[in-house]
């Protein structure tokens, strides 16, 4: 026992040891027209994203994947591999129990994959905070959604929260097709809760098939009584209003081209954010020169719906005399600016996200991991350790590990009703405009299904 002990402490010296050797690769904010590192701006990590390292700042490394599907079906294959390897070493007995334990494994790795996938998405995780040095720089999204969207889930309160955590002034909600309530909602609520934050009223339409962001109108937009874009774009302009490109990067082939959207009238373009296809360096640097050319606003846009807590881009905006100016003042000067493409005074801050062949994605968990455990702090490296070690020594006093497993697997699904329940409600409020809420509280109930499933195959064991 006193060697097993001796051993043990042998093994946790030297993983301290490799993990304090690790070279230390900070994580950088880079201004993105530029391509260089941002300048005068500090990103907080929250102390309990330190302190819980393994559980509240790992996931961060998820939200910046460059190719996130390719990325994540290299984790679940490999979680599959080593599951088979271990099946084919350790699993005794008769050749049609195997195969019985060989697939029920197969399907718990496969869950339990999804519900971290879920923990990405729907937990509330303390949100990393952007905070720039320059006593005259405010900083924006100018691209977010609510539940008032299709594919929203973040309740107006949950918006709000989360652009002031990350550190907004300012913020656009660009429902789907149309304005919806939460500009005057959620400016209410900071008016009532005394928050120094202006919320900009916008809509994104799809206009055949090009996506825009119509900034500062004041009233709905019909895009069906428009044939022609550069038509829409001049009712826009006439309601003192603004026209932003988003995620021009979305369609593998957009229905129009860069130098056509321009010609159409559009004021500028985002240059980062989020979207269902990753933004390419090549993408990126040909929409920045037809901005240069053109003379035409270079924004980004979180283009953030509620999934996840975690932003990786934000636009900065010079202004004098920020806190002086009221709500009307302050959403005049950032819409006079756009309208009239003062990039001078805008720069869009991102988290750089690195672009590799696609055999590179092959061997992801083990490169990626790296790349995650060097760009930690020693506080974050000691919370690693520790959590480790404690699990370790938590997993070996558990006698009986079958409850325990047991006890989880009915704890998630517990969880997972009473969050299907609570999105339901929250539809109730929005159903003629929202059709995701409902979706995903039904995937929420199947997988509750299939965790009980888990937890009583496990009590007939």
């Amino acid at each position: 026992m006193k060697r097993k002990r001796i051993w043990w402490f042998f093994i946790g010296f030297v993983v301290l040891l490799l993990l304090f050797s690790l070279p230390h690769s900070p994580r950088r904010l880079i201004n993105v027209e530029k391509g260089i590192e941002a300048k005068s701006v500090c990103l907080i990590i929250p102390l309990s994203a330190e302190i819980f390292a393994p559980f509240l700042d790992f996931p961060f490394y998820f939200f910046n994947l460059s190719e996130p599907k390719l990325q994540l079906s290299s984790w679940l294959i490999w979680l599959l591999a080593i599951w088979l390897i271990f099946a084919l070493i350790r699993l005794k007995g008769p050749v049609f129990k195997k195969i019985v334990r060989l697939f029920r494994g197969i399907i718990v790795v496969i869950v339990s994959f999804l519900l971290f996938v879920l923990y990405l998405l729907l937990f509330p995780l303390p949100e990393y905070r952007l905070k720039s040095e320059d006593p005259n720089e405010i900083l924006l999204d100018l691209h977010s959604h609510t539940i008032y969207s299709h594919d929203g889930i973040a309740t107006l309160e949950r918006s709000v929260l989360w652009h002031l955590n990350c550190g907004f002034n300012g913020w656009a909600t660009t429902e789907h097709s149309w304005i919806g309530a939460a500009p005057i909602a959620q400016g209410e609520m900071l008016e009532k809760n005394s928050l120094d934050a202006l919320v900009i009223a916008g809509e994104e339409v799809n206009f055949k098939g090009s996506h825009l962001n119509l900034l500062g109108i004041k009233e709905d937009i019909d895009k069906g009584q428009y044939k022609d874009l550069a038509d829409l774009i001049r009712v826009v302009h006439r309601q003192k209003g603004v026209v932003i490109v988003p995620h021009y990067w979305g369609k593998r082939r957009p229905p129009l081209s860069l130098e056509d959207l321009a010609k159409a009238g559009v004021d500028g373009f985002e240059i980062a954010g989020a979207s269902s296809r990753p933004l390419r360096p090549e993408l990126r640097k040909e929409i920045i020169n037809l901005c240069k050319k053109k003379n035409l606003v270079m924004v980004g846009g979180s283009n953030w719906h509620g999934w996840g807590s975690f932003c990786n881009v934000w636009t900065g905006f010079k202004v004098d005399n920020w806190e002086r100016l009221d709500k009307r003042a302050r959403e005049k000067v950032i819409l006079d600016a756009l309208r009239r493409r003062e990039n001078s005074r805008f720069r869009v801050i991102a988290l750089p996200k690195k672009f590799y062949s696609e055999y590179h994605y092959i061997f992801e968990p083990f490169i990626g991991t790296f790349s995650y455990f060097c760009s930690l702090n020693n506080w974050q490296r000691v919370s690693w350790f520790l959590w480790v070690v404690m699990s370790c020594f938590l997993l070996r006093s558990i006698k009986d590990k079958r409850r325990i497993a047991i006890f989880l697997w009915l704890v998630i699904s517990l969880i997972l009703v009473v969050k299907g329940i609570s999105l339901l409600n929250t539809w109730q409020l929005v159903a003629t405009v929202n059709e995701i809420l409902p979706t995903v509280s039904k995937g929420l109930f199947l997988l509750a299904a299939v965790t009980m499933g888990l937890a009583i195959s496990d009590v007939k064991k």
